[in-house]
């Protein structure tokens, strides 16, 4: 008798065990059925970041740190969470357009970098309101954004590697020197 009521106990916790199963296996194929493409996580920035060498020399330049905190925050995560957050970024990118306070790069070529990401988040803004966008595009504009960044903080970089250099010039004399000079 002892074992009879051991087995039917067993056999009771076994059988309720599997509907346990059967009920999560339903729940979770009904949530997969509702759950977009848009709401993977994806890790946008995958190239290796150019960093600024010259960073406290572009301190006072506000519209540049929120634009890098702004990117940072969209290096790994949803195409969905990209779409929301466009509109603030398209805000720090003309913010970063319209503050630049350092006379070094206040430049064609600067403004011009600037002037391709304010495009590129801008039309990243207007991809919200297109209901057939596709997470492949929203990748490629995101990606876009990325390499227009690396390629403004070269520029940066580029253009103080230069000041740098011709400050040496001056400061060696090195063209100037009268070493190869006739007398």
């Amino acid at each position: 008798m002892k074992y009879i009521t051991l087995l039917v106990i067993f056999c009771t916790v076994f059988i309720a065990c599997e509907q346990k199963k059967t009920k999560t296996a339903i729940n979770a194929e009904n949530d997969e059925k509702y759950l977009s493409t848009k709401d993977e996580i994806i890790v946008f920035d995958s190239l290796a970041p150019v960093e600024v060498i010259y960073k406290d020399s572009i301190i006072g330049w506000k519209g540049y740190f929120k634009v890098t905190e702004d990117l940072k925050r969209l290096k790994k995560t949803t195409p969905n969470e990209v779409l929301n957050t466009a509109e603030e970024l398209t805000k720090d990118v003309e913010l970063m357009r319209d503050s630049i306070t350092v006379e070094v790069l206040n430049e064609r070529g600067m403004r011009a970098r600037i002037n391709t990401l304010f495009n590129q988040s801008l039309r990243l803004q207007e991809m919200k309101d297109i209901p057939a966008i596709t997470v492949p595009e929203i990748t490629k504009q995101t990606q876009g954004l990325f390499n227009i960044y690396r390629m403004i903080n070269t520029k940066i970089n580029a253009i103080y590697e230069q000041n740098d250099f011709e400050r040496e010039l001056v400061e060696d004399n090195f063209f100037f020197s009268k070493i190869d000079s006739i007398k």
